[in-house]
């Protein structure tokens, strides 16, 4: 089993968001830093079972309120259409750092 953290925290911009994604994911250097971009670099990529687990989204600066569900939209279709994903949300927004699966 493959863990994958993306710790949003220090995300301030879109540009930052998308390098954060081609670093963790390694992704290649035609990587468009876009969401349709990143769906088709991650949409066939896992050959393990791999858990993504994503937190403090809720320090994503809320001008980014737009890109941010998309990216969430984005990751619950990754897990509902490749059964080696699972997607978990870590959230610190009520002090529980409770997880759930997206």
């Amino acid at each position: 089993m493959n863990y994958i953290i993306l710790d949003f925290n220090g995300i301030k911009s879109l540009w930052t968001l998308h390098e954060y994604f081609k670093e963790v994911f390694n992704l290649p250097d035609y990587y468009g830093y876009n969401m349709d971009a990143l769906w088709d670099c991650l949409d066939c990529s896992f050959e393990f079972p791999t858990t993504i687990v994503l937190k403090n989204i809720e320090n994503i600066p809320s001008e980014m309120n737009e890109a941010t569900e998309i990216m969430l939209e984005l990751f619950e279709y990754l897990q509902r259409d490749n059964e080696k994903v699972t997607v978990q949300i870590e959230s610190n927004e009520f002090g529980d750092n409770s997880a759930f699966i997206v």
